[in-house]
């Protein structure tokens, strides 16, 4: 075998080396060099050829890694469709990413698709119970439906998380209380303030006396009282949109959705107008307990939609 050839062998496979050595980890981690060089398009482009060499060995979570990361890019370059893309694949392995869930909900928003936006937020939300940001987040969304009561509970607990910009929001939406006290009626004398006296009357007899009459013409004049109404399951019947008119007004009013809940009559023990449905008020609860937000249990069983304020159909008599 003559020096030459043996040069040139050696010398392919030395060039095949390389090639063979190839693989989604080390494309993974030239595209993170890249992007630390401040070369975001050969980011991009590496990791693209990171995950077309992924393979069952490399791991679910390496990939959901490289797809976050190429998603990431794309999304500061204004890419917005191909980052949801990615996020959505790195989602569906990497299920308890609370920030991706909140960047694609932010995509969403800029996208139009406010009701898959405020979806992303209450996952991100469900995750990281803190996660202010995005309590901020979904308030503005909420707020842009004109969902005003929505809007101030998220703002209000975005607040209480340390995020300054939602404490001024959560302001602006309390409900105005009036300045005057309640039953004060307009012109009625101030409190500690004497009432003008009585004038005498013709006969000139004492201020307030009336002259009687004979005992044949007494008339009784005052009016029967009024029997009040029975509030037994006989006179009312429950209606589901008075238990939503009535939790409105609560929330309204400025309580939050929990506490406006647990002041609703259950119509199975107390059938008054304004009583909630059992069923809707045990889902409630049920979601409640399943760490869901107040917010979002209230959205999902006291809509005017919800399945629990469905009435049960009556049969018919033959």
């Amino acid at each position: 075998m003559s020096p030459r050839f043996v040069f040139a062998l050696v010398l392919s496979i030395s060039a095949a080396s390389p090639a063979r050595a190839e693989s989604c980890k080390s494309w993974a981690a030239r595209g993170s060099r890249e992007e630390r060089e401040k070369d975001p398009k050969a980011a991009a482009a590496s990791y693209t050829t990171a995950l077309s060499l992924w393979e069952d060995g490399d791991g679910a979570a390496a990939k959901a890694k490289v797809l976050c990361a190429r998603g990431s890019i794309r999304e500061k370059d204004g890419d917005d469709a191909e980052a949801i893309n990615d996020f959505g694949a790195c989602l569906a392995i990497d299920k308890k990413n609370a920030k991706v869930f909140h960047r694609r909900g932010l995509l969403y928003v800029k996208a139009g698709k406010t009701s898959a936006a405020i979806g992303d937020f209450y996952k991100a939300i469900a995750l990281d119970i803190r996660f202010g940001q995005a309590y901020l987040d979904r308030a503005r969304a909420y707020e842009s439906q004109n969902e005003l009561g929505f809007a101030r509970e998220d703002y209000r607990h975005a607040c209480e998380f340390g995020v300054k910009a939602a404490c001024a929001k959560a302001k602006a939406l309390a409900p105005k209380t009036s300045s005057k006290k309640k039953g004060e009626a307009k012109g009625a004398p101030k409190t500690g303030e004497p009432e003008s006296e009585p004038e005498a009357n013709e006969a000139g007899g004492a201020p307030g006396a009336v002259e009687e009459a004979p005992a044949a013409e007494l008339v009784d004049e005052t009016p029967a009282p009024k029997k009040k109404k029975s509030s037994g399951s006989g006179y009312y019947l429950p209606k589901y949109r008075d238990c939503l008119e009535a939790l409105n007004t609560c929330v309204d009013a400025g309580d939050s959705f929990g506490t406006c809940v647990s002041k609703a009559p259950n119509c199975d023990k107390k059938t008054v107008r304004g009583c909630c449905p059992a069923t809707c008020l045990k889902a409630y609860q049920k979601a409640i307990n399943r760490s869901v937000s107040e917010a979002e249990a209230f959205r999902e069983h006291f809509a005017p939609d919800a399945s629990c304020g469905i009435p049960p159909k009556i049969e018919e008599e033959d």
